[in-house]
């Protein structure tokens, strides 16, 4: 059942935006509007290789909603990017992957490999812009899902004329190539994942006319990140509340979910231990707390997958679920409507590494 002490302290929210300050159709003003109406916690924009929002002042609470400033790199390639969060400068200079993922960790900033499958050829306008450089070391976390690149690699059939006017609905599930790479990655250390948005509210011209895509209040009921915090942000100063969701973002603490398949606000994924603990995901665990305890909770009915090093394990169409963990592994959930994905935990290890 729901556990009301984490649920009250979950947050969600969305990263991955781009505004007028680099190449989005968004101002931060329309941004923030939307953001309170539809009551997220909490936006992180990542404009191309800038912060001037924040030279600016944009980045504090504005009333409830928590606004981060930060940017997305790039290599000398226009590859590699890099989600950016909590550094107060653009690393212009540097362009090799290593360097950049370096700086922002010695800065005390954290960052995630941006869109890292990205794969299409047949938009020249559009290329791909994936993450090459898999020997990298240091980076906190990778973009597990991307509203944008999903949306932007279904665009070649004759159906999208159709996708262009229902962005959302087409939205499916996490590439398994990646999926598959992050299991990998989860065996040796811990990777947390976030969902990005990657907003950019085009508007193209078709004929006469001029057709927005994916308007931001569309875009922001898309793809979100919940956070487990233990202080709600309504408690907080805004420099506490800023370190506060990126440890969260950080260490895992938190699942990824697609609006769209309903509002994931209020799920609780707990492990609860052999000593009477209760553990939040990304919380690395040793073996002596086991047998232990997966339980899923829900605010509406879905398929839940268990997962064990990349391995389904059990699955079940519940609104909740206890999963028995008897032995060490890196777990995770999935939860699905149909067949299209819902939501993705963070990893739950429980052992030492590498599993």
């Amino acid at each position: 059942m729901f556990n009301s002490k984490e649920a009250n302290n979950q947050v969600c929210g969305a990263l991955h935006l781009h505004t007028t300050y680099s190449d989005g159709g968004a101002t931060y003003e329309e941004l923030i509007s939307v953001a309170k109406q539809i009551g997220l916690d909490f936006i992180i924009t990542t404009d191309h290789m800038n912060m001037n929002a924040k030279e600016n002042g944009v980045e504090r609470f504005h009333d409830d909603l928590l606004l981060i400033v930060g940017y997305e790199h790039n290599d000398a390639n226009n590859l590699n990017h890099y989600l950016v969060i909590g550094t107060d400068k653009v690393f212009k200079d540097l362009k090799q992957p290593q360097h950049y993922i370096d700086a922002v960790k010695d800065s005390g900033g954290i960052g995630f490999l941006a869109h890292p499958a990205e794969r299409r050829n047949y938009f020249g306008k559009l290329p791909p812009y994936p993450w090459t450089q898999w020997d990298v070391t240091g980076y906190d976390g990778i973009e597990l899902w991307n509203q944008m690149s999903e949306w932007i690699e279904q665009l070649k059939s004759w159906k999208s004329a159709f996708k262009l006017l229902y962005p959302r609905r087409f939205l499916g599930t996490v590439p398994t190539e990646l999926l598959e790479r992050w299991d990998q990655l989860n065996q040796k250390r811990f990777v947390s994942c976030v969902g990005g948005v990657d907003a950019h509210t085009r508007v193209l011209k078709i004929g006469p006319f001029n057709y927005t895509v994916f308007p931001i209040k569309v875009e922001l009921k898309g793809i979100r990140n919940h956070l487990y915090l233990d202080t709600p942000l309504k408690e907080l100063h805004f420099r506490e509340a800023k370190v506060k969701v990126m440890q969260s973002l950080k260490k895992g603490h938190g699942f990824i979910s697609n609006f769209r398949r309903g509002d994931a606000r209020g799920s609780n994924f707990l492990l609860h231990t052999a000593d009477n603990r209760t553990v939040w995901p990304g919380m690395v665990e040793s073996e002596s707390t086991l047998p232990a305890k997966l339980q899923v909770s829900l605010p509406s009915k879905g398929t839940i997958v268990l997962y064990k090093n990349g391995i389904l394990q059990e699955k079940i169409t519940s609104k909740n679920a206890c999963f028995p963990i008897a032995s060490k592994g890196c777990y995770r959930v999935e939860v699905y409507k149909g067949k299209n994905a819902w939501i993705y935990t963070n990893p739950f290890p429980v052992g030492s590494y590498p599993f």
